[in-house]
C-alpha cells in the first residue's frame, strides 16, 4: 500500500524530444560515429554493420549482428510471408508476426502501456523508498551533448562504469566526445542526468533516452562507481519514463532479457517485462543447417528457447551496477 508520504511525490517532468521512426533511422543511417544504439560504438565487430536501413515497403531494420537484421518496431506484428527486408540480411532477418503465424520468440523488455506510470507502479516498498532517496538526493535535467565540459564529465562518468562492471570499452575524452557530441543533432534523443545536490554537484550518471513514434526506447545508462550511494540509476529511469507518459508515449522498451540477475529484476521492479514478443525467423540456406549442427545454442537462442535466453544477447543493454 503507499503511504502518504509516497504519494506526495512530485516528479519533475523533464522535456523529451520525440521523432518518428523515419527521422531516427533516417539520421543514424547517415550519422558518423553512432549506429542504431550508442553504445555498439565499442562492441561493434566494424562500422556500419548496426546501420538502420528500409525495405521497399516502407518499413525499417537494423542489423543486430553483421548479416542479421531485426525490424526496429517490434510493437507492430507484420503478414507472415512480408518478403526479405534486403541485401543487408545477409544471412538472416526477424520480424514480429501475429501469434498464429510464429516460428520463434524475441524476449524484449517492454512496458505495455505507460499510462499513468506512478510510483505506485513500481514493484515493492523498498524500491518506493530508493526512488524517493534518489528523487531527494540528485538534481536531473536535460544535458547538452554539445558541450565538450558535459562530455568531459560524461566521459569520466562512463570509464568508471566500464571498469565496474567490465562492460564495453573504456574512452578517451576526445574519442568520447566525438561520439557523444553527435546525439545533440539525433531526432528523438535526450541525454538526461543525474547530478549530486552538493555544492561539487558531481555528474553521478547519465542516461541516453529515445522517443521514437509512441515507445519510449532506454538506449545507454552509465553510472559512477563512486556515486551510487543514492541510487541515481532507479531516479534517472522512473523520471524518464513518468515524462514520456506525460507527454503520450505509450510503451517502453529496455532491451533484450538478459542474464545478468540484478539486471533483470531492476527492470522489473520499475515495471518492465519480458515479454516473448512471437516472431518469424527466416534464415538463409545453408545458415540454418550450419548453425544446427555446429552453434546450437545460438540457434535456440534466435528461436527464443527461454532455457537460451542467459548467455549473449543480441542487444543488451549497459549493466545497472546494483
Amino acid at each position: 500500500m503507499t503511504t502518504p508520504a509516497e504519494a506526495a511525490i512530485e516528479a519533475p517532468t523533464l522535456l523529451l524530444a520525440k521523432a518518428t521512426e523515419a527521422e531516427y533511422c533516417e539520421f543514424a543511417r547517415r550519422a558518423r560515429r553512432n549506429e542504431f544504439w550508442w553504445y555498439f560504438d565499442g562492441l561493434a565487430p566494424y562500422r556500419g554493420y548496426s546501420r538502420p536501413f528500409p525495405d521497399k515497403n516502407g518499413r525499417w531494420w537494423y542489423g543486430v549482428k553483421p548479416g542479421f537484421a531485426w525490424a526496429v518496431d517490434f510493437f507492430r506484428p507484420l503478414p507472415a510471408d512480408f518478403p526479405s527486408p534486403g541485401k543487408p540480411s545477409l544471412l538472416g532477418w526477424q520480424f514480429p508476426v501475429a501469434e498464429a503465424d510464429a516460428n520463434s520468440r524475441v524476449h524484449l523488455n517492454v512496458i505495455h502501456d505507460l499510462s499513468g506510470y506512478v510510483l505506485e507502479r513500481i514493484s515493492g516498498k523498498k524500491r518506493r523508498w530508493t526512488i524517493r532517496k534518489s528523487l531527494r538526493e540528485h538534481a536531473y535535467a536535460v544535458a547538452d551533448p554539445a558541450d565538450p565540459a558535459a562530455a568531459a564529465e560524461a566521459c569520466e562518468v562512463w570509464n568508471s562504469h566500464v571498469a565496474r562492471t567490465g562492460w564495453n570499452k573504456p574512452m578517451s575524452v576526445e574519442e568520447f566526445r566525438a561520439s557523444w557530441t553527435e546525439l545533440a543533432d539525433c531526432p528523438g534523443t535526450t541525454v538526461l542526468t543525474a547530478r549530486e545536490r552538493t555544492e561539487s554537484g558531481s555528474l553521478c550518471a547519465w542516461l541516453i533516452a529515445r522517443v521514437i513514434d509512441d515507445t519510449a526506447f532506454i538506449d545507454t545508462l552509465a553510472s559512477h562507481s563512486d556515486r551510487l550511494a543514492n541510487a541515481p540509476n532507479d531516479g534517472l529511469v522512473f523520471l524518464y519514463l513518468t515524462s514520456a507518459d506525460k507527454v503520450g508515449v505509450r510503451h517502453a522498451h529496455y532491451a533484450l532479457k538478459s542474464s545478468i540477475g540484478s539486471l533483470e529484476s531492476f527492470k522489473q521492479a520499475l515495471g518492465f517485462v519480458p515479454h516473448p514478443f512471437p516472431a518469424r525467423l527466416h534464415l538463409r540456406w545453408p545458415v540454418s543447417t550450419l548453425l544446427r549442427a555446429f552453434r546450437p545454442a545460438i540457434y535456440r537462442r534466435l528461436c527464443g528457447d527461454p532455457s537460451s535466453v542467459a548467455g549473449e544477447s543480441l542487444n543488451a543493454s549497459a549493466e545497472m551496477g546494483e
